[in-house]
């Protein structure tokens, strides 16, 4: 009995090391199967990181390009209005000196109009001006001729009366004076 009692000892001391191995090799194996899930799950959370990573790299970069893409929209609108408002400032200051050149083109007509209508003036003053010359000239010559008649007609009729002569006044037309109130204008 001593020997079976040792054999059952044995077998059970077997019994218990065979389970502790198990066990142990089970316990191993759960241990290596969690350190591969861990490994793996690390894995796995360090690609999600590297793509979230990537993913924020990208959408900045995408931000980032957008925005400068809306910077230069701004400025090529902005240079753009700068280019109009230039170009209707400039369309203003063309259209002044178009007006300030139609103004002074016919302020220059008129000067012109206004200066052949004072020589037309002055032409009309001196033809005026002629025949009155003319016109007294005409009487002066009448009234010497007159007096030429008188003077040659007296003689015979102041035979008879008495032989005293008498000088009749005579004009002669650098001693004549026109007088005219109007004076042509001068230019």
């Amino acid at each position: 009995m001593a020997k079976i009692k040792a054999d059952t000892e044995e077998a059970s001391l077997k019994r218990e090391q065979a389970l502790r191995k198990e066990k142990a090799d089970a316990d191993e194996a759960t241990r290596k199967s969690e350190q591969l899930y861990m490994e793996h799950e690390l894995k796995r959370q360090k690609v999600m990181v590297e793509a979230n990573t990537t993913l924020q790299q990208e959408r900045l970069k995408a931000d980032v390009h957008r925005e400068v893409a809306n910077m230069e929209a701004l400025e090529r609108r902005e240079a753009e209005f700068q280019q109009l408002q230039e170009k209707e400032r400039e369309r203003a200051r063309d259209a002044q000196l178009k007006l300030r050149e139609l103004a002074a083109q016919d302020l220059k007509e008129r000067i012109h109009l206004e200066r052949e209508l004072v020589k037309q003036q002055q032409q009309n003053l001196l033809l005026q001006k002629q025949r009155k010359v003319d016109r007294l000239e005409a009487q002066v010559d009448r009234q010497l001729l007159q007096q030429a008649q008188d003077s040659l007609a007296k003689p015979a009729a102041k035979a008879k009366l008495a032989p005293v002569r008498e000088e009749a006044e005579v004009y002669s037309p650098e001693t004549v004076e026109l007088i005219e109130p109007d004076t042509p204008p001068s230019s």
